[in-house]
């Protein structure tokens, strides 16, 4: 790109490093990546040594220094680390001299064209990489990168996790085997100080390429062709571009067609965030897709002659380990679309909010379904990463919890975002039965509580941090109109009882008499300023505040029934990301499974899950009207109450991991059949029913 790069053995941005080293005999052979960015490919002798994608792993890689413009000013101080990874090259030597090569990209290290929640680039990528080589005496030699290594830019001339990548494949350096290969020409690396980071050796699920679609063309006039993958994905289109030298090929993606089947951009970001990738050809046919991104969509345009090959589904390399499937479609298409929404939004180590727009690991939306997650995926080493990163982004002198973990930004408020500290860990140990990551944690949901007590105003949360903001509920299908004070103190309450239930399991008692002491300031707050008695509801029942109350004991015995009432003469729902799976828990949870049930399934336009359906959603979308992205998970989390109630798959009561279950399935009238299983620490839990003509429910089920 016409500058120096300033790394060790630094490469700059999209352009490849190359290294010789001696032949070895012996037993193994080694070799460890360091990377202060996430977009790396590894060759030796010209044969790449792993089919990772975007790796390492995102993480707060270091310190920024130069962190500017921010939408919501922070000015937190956060712990660090940066994975690196480990593969047995063994296998790829050649006897005599070897060649390795590595292919740098930006990813989130070096993301400099989305700034809308300020510059969060960290500097130019940097990289380190080592050789450990073991002979047959067990006797281990080093050989690090330095000086020698040499850099050339790539054909990939520019590249962004947002916008997409150019390629110049005129300037393709082909392989990087020894045989003719020729860097004499290439540039030397400037050597670099290492990031002030703790490194860690990854071992989160890396992205990888899933499966292949065969993509429809529905639009051809000429010059422009548009293609349906049929369902909303992420990944990239693959195209042969013809041997046609200096001729451009353009690919544009987006969620949604207009009526006269153009590309229609608004929720993936707009006009102004187009994901594109722009190929210019060469004397030669080269088959060609995006190395150093992803893109989210379900439509793409091509613009120039090159041939569709596939269309590849890329995400993080996470199986899904549940089933469900019941005689109401609508049920079927929840199921079917979160897990389509959640594996979507799964990469580089991070669940995130939506694939396109914003890519960012929020915690409000991360703990909401992170329940879900658990059950209906084999999820477990995701989290014990993320985990990590909402650690490394809590303050370390105050312990406010970032609303994005890795920390990009990012509206919130402290207590549906923040909450993540103490939600997650729990999420974790139940549905894992490892009390080692409360162990972990406990002294960071402690630093959190404490945070949220300094922000109380006579019981009540009131606020976060001065120019940010302070979110209740978000995303009702009209004005949210309960109070966020209310939401907030709802999540400390919650958090305070969490801390109750976790020091007695680590024998811990040194503050119970403190934690008691605010809970009943807060449940006194609670009730005496939102509690109306004539009513029996809180905040005149809005957005499902009788069902925040509910769940943690709040109100008279009669505020339940006024929950039940207001959404029997309801004609929809009116909840956001955390009333939504509150309510539908509660009500599941007290014996209403027939109402919760028909909340699920009702259509509303503009209001439901089958309105979504109806419009031909095959993920779930960030607002119920259809308006902003088409691919957010947060919704997903009532998808834990198709197994919990049901299938009935419940833990008994003190049970973690499900190491003692109860079969009970729920007696819905509107169903007639339902099966699904899920995979737990103990194994496969499977359970089907149907019911006789006299409605009795013949269940089935194995462990």
């Amino acid at each position: 790109n016409g500058k120096t790069p300033d790394m060790s053995p630094w490469a700059w941005p999209d352009v490849q490093a190359s290294w010789t080293w001696p032949g070895f005999e012996g037993e193994m052979v080694k070799v460890e990546i360091y990377s202060a960015e996430e977009e790396v490919e590894l060759y030796i002798n010209g044969k790449r040594v792993s089919e990772d994608l975007f790796v390492p792993a995102w993480t707060n890689y270091e310190p920024r220094k130069n962190c500017r413009h921010m939408l919501y000013p922070i000015n937190d101080e956060l712990s660090c680390r940066t994975y690196y990874l480990e593969y047995d090259v063994l296998a790829y030597l050649n006897m005599g001299k070897n060649a390795i090569a590595v292919v740098l990209g930006n990813g989130w290290y070096h993301q400099t064209l989305r700034t809308v929640e300020g510059d969060f680039s960290y500097g130019f990528p940097k990289l380190f990489f080592k050789l450990c080589l073991t002979d047959e005496n067990s006797d281990i030699t080093v050989i690090e990168s330095d000086e020698n290594v040499r850099w050339h830019e790539s054909e990939i001339i520019n590249n962004n996790l947002f916008f997409g990548e150019v390629h110049d494949l005129r300037q393709s350096i082909q392989g990087f085997s020894l045989s003719g290969f020729d860097d004499s020409g290439w540039k030397q690396v400037n050597l670099v100080s290492p990031p002030d980071t703790n490194f860690e050796l990854q071992n989160c699920p890396a992205d990888k390429e899933i499966r292949r679609i065969i993509p429809l063309l529905i639009y051809d006039d000429g010059v422009r062709r548009v293609f349906d993958c049929k369902e909303n994905i992420t990944g990239y289109s693959v195209i042969k571009t013809p041997a046609d030298e200096g001729a451009e090929i353009n690919i544009r993606y987006s969620e949604e067609l207009n009526t006269v089947k153009e590309l229609d951009f608004s929720s993936t970001g707009g006009e102004e965030q187009i994901q594109a990738d722009k190929y210019i050809c060469s004397s030669e046919e080269c088959v060609c897709h995006p190395r150093f991104c992803w893109h989210g969509f379900r439509y793409f345009e091509v613009i120039g002659s090159a041939q569709v090959l596939n269309v590849s589904v890329v995400h993080a390399d996470i199986e899904v380990t549940s089933g469900f499937e019941c005689s109401n479609e609508t049920l079927n298409w929840i199921y079917s679309s979160y897990i389509r929404s959640q594996l979507t939004n799964i990469h580089c180590g991070v669940p995130s909010d939506c694939p396109h727009r914003e890519r960012l690991g929020y915690t409000g939306d991360g703990q909401i379904t992170a329940n879900a997650a658990m059950m209906t995926l084999n999820a477990r080493l995701l989290y014990e990463k993320w985990l990590k990163d909402i650690a490394d982004c809590q303050d370390i002198k105050s312990g406010h919890v970032q609303h994005t973990a890795p920390f990009y930004g990012g509206g919130g408020g402290p207590g549906g975002w923040g909450g993540a500290v103490f939600l997650v860990p729990l999420a974790f140990y139940n549905n894992y039965g490892d009390i080692e990551v409360l162990k972990k944690y406990y002294r960071n949901i402690l630093q959190w509580v404490d945070y949220m007590e300094s922000r109380t105003q006579e019981g009540l949360v009131v606020r976060e941090e001065e120019g940010g903001w302070c979110l209740g509920d978000w995303n009702s299908p009209e004005k949210l109109q309960i109070p966020e004070p209310f939401v907030n103190t709802y999540y400390y309450i919650r958090a305070l009882r969490a801390v109750k239930e976790i020091s007695l399991l680590l024998n811990n008692n040194e503050n119970i008499e403190l934690i008691n002491q605010r809970l009943t300031r807060c449940e006194n707050a609670m009730t005496d300023k939102y509690f109306d008695p004539k009513t029996h509801s809180f905040c005149g029942g809005v957005n499902g505040a009788d069902a925040f109350a509910v769940s943690i004991g709040l109100g008279d015995c009669l505020t339940l029934y006024a929950l039940v009432n207001k959404y029997k003469k309801s004609t929809s729902l009116d909840t956001g990301i955390f009333g939504t799976d509150i309510l539908i828990d509660v009500l599941f949870r007290n014996g209403y499974q027939d109402l919760a049930f028909e909340l699920l399934i009702r259509h509303n336009k503009g209001c439901s899950f089958e309105d979504m359906r109806q419009n031909g959603a095959t993920t779930l979308w960030e607002c119920w009207s259809g308006e902003g992205s088409h691919n957010h998970p947060m919704f997903g989390g009532v998808v834990r109450s198709l197994f919990t109630y049901i299938l009935g798959i419940k833990q008994a009561e003190n049970s973690v991991g499900y190491s003692e279950i109860r079969i009970e399935p729920a007696n819905i009238s509107g169903l007639d059949w339902a099966k699904g299983y899920i995979q737990t620490p103990q194994g496969r839990i499977s359970v089907s029913y149907e019911k006789d003509k006299n409605g009795n429910m013949l269940v089935t089920s194995s462990i």
